[in-house]
């Protein structure tokens, strides 16, 4: 059976969605099945409205990843108005909304819609994780994220700012030069970062299956509801980077199956 628009919004209410709140999207609609109208239009027209009519977007904020990395070690510039995201085409609907405000990062950017769109996205660091970032930024407001359609193990991305601030040993700052389209029209090559992780080791990713292992046994709160064939998941930013703070301070290497038996970064 197909679902609708009050579906849509019950479904974030319980996920937590609320007034006032900053809400990062992770999305992948495809899971959802059939909505009642078969328009593009319309079913992301939908989901939009219900978040904006939950958080107000007068005191609320809607934020979603605006992620180009196929730029990356490309020639191709970075403009802010006119890149695509990668990361879904609700996020590419959310960008394009009128009012909505795009980070700096040619890689790894934010938009935001609503009232602290300026202060997540503007003005931010060039680096992808970290202070002055869109993502500490977000942390400050205590914002929440929405899974839609995929388990949040699978969207989750806050674990490499915590990678980040908890010093794992297998990644580093990369610099990154890259032309990008100045506010006048102008394109420069400008240096950007990102936190990558070294080459020739053997690193082997778990899926963050240890991580929200750990996070269900420490009794991080993940709000579930049912939406068309698939489900929505909703938890606190700060509360899931409280609980990965002492995951990885008990296991540096608990983002990987295994700790690497290569480590170039070993002296």
């Amino acid at each position: 059976m197909a679902y609708s628009y009050n579906d849509i919004k019950e479904a974030y209410r319980k996920a937590g969605v609320t007034r006032g709140r900053v809400v990062l999207v992770k999305t992948d609609l495809r899971y959802l099945g059939a909505f009642e109208s078969p328009k593009r239009k319309d079913i992301l027209s939908a989901h939009f409205n219900a978040l904006a009519d939950l958080v107000d977007l007068g005191v609320g904020t809607i934020v979603v990843q605006t992620h180009s990395t196929g730029l990356c070690n490309t020639d191709t510039p970075f403009d802010r108005q006119e890149t695509p995201s990668e990361r879904g085409v609700l996020t590419e609907f959310i960008r394009r909304q009128q009012g909505a405000v795009r980070s700096w990062h040619p890689f790894m950017s934010y938009a935001a819609v609503g009232a602290h769109a300026d202060a997540i996205c503007t003005n931010v660091s060039r680096h992808s994780f970290g202070l002055e970032t869109p993502k500490a930024r977000m942390l400050d407001l205590d914002a929440m994220c929405l899974s839609i359609g995929l388990e949040p193990r699978k969207t989750c991305t806050y674990v490499h700012h915590m990678e980040l601030l908890m010093g794992v040993p297998y990644r580093y700052t990369k610099e990154f030069s890259h032309p990008v389209v100045m506010p006048d029209g102008r394109i420069e090559t400008q240096p950007f970062y990102m936190f990558v992780w070294y080459r020739g080791m053997d690193l082997h990713r778990d899926g963050n299956r240890k991580l929200f292992r750990h996070l269900e046994k420490t009794g991080l709160t993940m709000r579930d509801a049912a939406l068309g064939k698939g489900h929505v998941y909703g938890y606190s930013c700060p509360d899931f980077c409280k609980h990965a703070a002492k995951f990885f301070r008990d296991d540096i290497y608990g983002w990987t199956e295994r700790e690497p038996a290569i480590r170039p970064y070993t002296v």
